[in-house]
């Protein structure tokens, strides 16, 4: 499939702002690639507006306009903008539903506020609205309708985006925001003050062996689920996951410990996907 100028924009978004999503791309057919960079640029834009306006109005006022040019789409006027196009595109190549990415908006939204989740379920359920759509769309992307494949997609989807913000827990707490549930940390006994003195200590180490245990048992019950091949594109951040999981357990599970921010080398994640290919069910 020849790529268009909105294709190559998408793709040198993705490769710039989201290089594991991108990786992942390359492991589908290429004639699906194009969607799912589409989907990745879509994601990073509304993903990026938290950390790009200086009020919450304004924010709102961004993702109003990402709502309508969702809208859009469905109803043949797209926008004029390179990756709103791209995405119009894709819609049309994989018949993907309007509810996903309004799912993944809506996520956005509650970032603007930044209220901490008061418990764990609630923070569950966040994780899994910000991340497992991108999962389920690029399912629709693949042609894959497998009801395994979707419950596969939904575990890995959640435990990838938990393990991103583990990774990236120093960087709210130098924005004076709380990644974690405000219940758990009632029980380790943990302070917005303690947070964000910007130091490792013991009762912070211990609630992340906590929040990674959780993931990787997301992970464990994603393997067990029988998918077929055309399916795999789509959950291969179980991989990737992994990998980081283990860098965080030898860290101690101290967030600033600098692996435990460490990228993937190229080598070492296409290793990590083939391994992970090879166990699946």
């Amino acid at each position: 499939m020849k790529l268009t100028v909105q294709d190559i924009y998408c793709r040198d978004l993705a490769r710039a702002n989201d290089w594991e999503r991108y990786l992942v791309s390359l492991f589908a057919p290429a004639t699906d690639r194009a969607s799912l960079w589409a989907i990745c640029a879509f994601n990073h834009e509304i993903a990026k507006i938290r950390e790009t306006v200086s009020e919450t109005m304004l924010g709102e006022i961004r993702l109003q306009w990402w709502r309508e040019a969702i809208e859009g789409i469905y109803a043949g006027t797209p926008r004029d903008h390179q990756v709103v196009l791209a995405l119009a595109s894709a819609v049309e190549r994989g018949d993907l539903p309007c509810g996903l990415f309004d799912t993944l908006i809506d996520a956005r939204a509650k970032d603007l506020k930044d209220i901490p989740f008061k418990t764990i379920a609630d923070y569950m359920e966040y994780l899994e609205q910000s991340s497992v759509p991108l999962h389920l769309l690029a399912l629709r992307c693949l042609a894959v309708e497998q009801d395994a494949a979707s419950e596969c997609a939904t575990k890995v989807g959640t435990a990838y985006a938990l393990v991103g913000v583990l990774r990236s827990a120093p960087f709210f707490f130098r924005q004076n925001r709380i990644p974690f549930p405000k219940d758990l940390m009632d029980e380790h006994r943990i302070t917005e003050r303690a947070l964000f003195g910007l130091r490792p200590f013991q009762e912070l180490t211990n609630l992340v062996s906590v929040l990674a245990a959780k993931a990787e048992t997301l992970l464990n019950d994603a393997k067990k689920i029988s998918i077929s091949r055309a399916a795999r594109p789509a959950v291969l951040a179980a991989a990737q996951s992994s990998w980081h999981l283990a860098r965080l357990k030898k860290a101690g599970y101290d967030p600033y410990d600098t692996r435990v921010s460490t990228s993937i080398p190229f080598h070492e994640l296409r290793l990590a996907m083939k391994m992970f290919l090879g166990k699946w069910s």
